[in-house]
């Protein structure tokens, strides 16, 4: 893991990242063992891209690497997460995480790409390798191997790839992810951008929609509203609600 020489930095314990994060003013610092060199290199290549567009994030900083990993260190973000806000705030919040959602998918010459194949490839890996966290299923498919999971995405994969709509997604499009200023409500930054590129909308929609159900036990009609799809197609929402999981590990 690499190692930061300066003792001011204080650890960060929030989030479900593998990578060790660090804090020191405005300033975050995430590294990573060699393992997660790559990573952690996709995820600045993707902030340094969304700085440059009309959307707010972190900007780059510094980029450190030793032959023990790698360090990127970031502005940060303004605001707090979207998991932090109250039940008061969250029908305003939803309809300027709607908003911010479709600006980011609308955003011209994006670089990056995730193609349905490659998901499916590392959702392959992650499930061989045994390393699928029960805690991200539902009841019904922990009750399931995740073998049988796989084979049902595999299976439905020629489908979702022929029906896609691509867009710039966030690729992990979870509330913690989605800083808010507390008082105007309004999005103050996206976060986490490993995963940023061009994809099938409905993979961020499936994650947005799920997790204002789950973490805020709300419904999501002024999101979609704000967002401009009132009806989504079910069963693509649950081709990458399934799907998603699958991946980490």
């Amino acid at each position: 893991m690499f190692q930061l020489k300066d003792d001011n930095w204080e650890p960060v314990t929030v989030g479900e990242s593998d990578m060790s994060v660090y804090r020191r003013g405005d300033v975050f610092a995430k590294c990573c063992a060699v393992s997660g060199v790559a990573e952690l290199r996709d995820e600045r290549d993707r902030a340094a891209w969304l700085a440059g567009t009309s959307l707010p994030g972190a900007t780059v900083v510094d980029w450190l690497e030793s032959p023990d990993g790698a360090c990127l260190v970031t502005t940060a973000v303004p605001g707090v997460a979207g998991t932090d806000l109250p039940e008061s705030a969250h029908f305003k919040a939803m309809r300027s995480l709607g908003v911010t959602l479709r600006e980011l998918h609308s955003l011209p010459d994006c670089p990056f790409e995730r193609p349905l194949a490659s998901v499916v490839a590392t959702a392959a890996d992650v499930v061989r390798r045994g390393a699928v966290n029960p805690d991200f299923l539902t009841d019904e498919w922990r009750a399931m191997d995740p073998s049988e999971l796989l084979d049902r995405v595999v299976a439905e994969r020629p489908y979702f790839e022929s029906v896609a709509d691509l867009a710039v997604c966030h690729g992990d499009a979870c509330l913690p992810n989605f800083f808010f200023d507390p008082e105007t409500l309004e999005v103050t930054g996206l976060i986490d951008l490993g995963r940023l590129g061009v994809a099938d909308r409905y993979s961020d929609l499936a994650l947005a929609t799920i997790q204002l159900s789950d973490e805020w036990s709300a419904d999501p009609g002024p999101f979609l509203s704000a967002y401009g799809v009132p009806d989504l197609d079910q069963r693509r929402l649950e081709f990458y609600r399934l799907l998603d999981p699958l991946t980490w590990g």
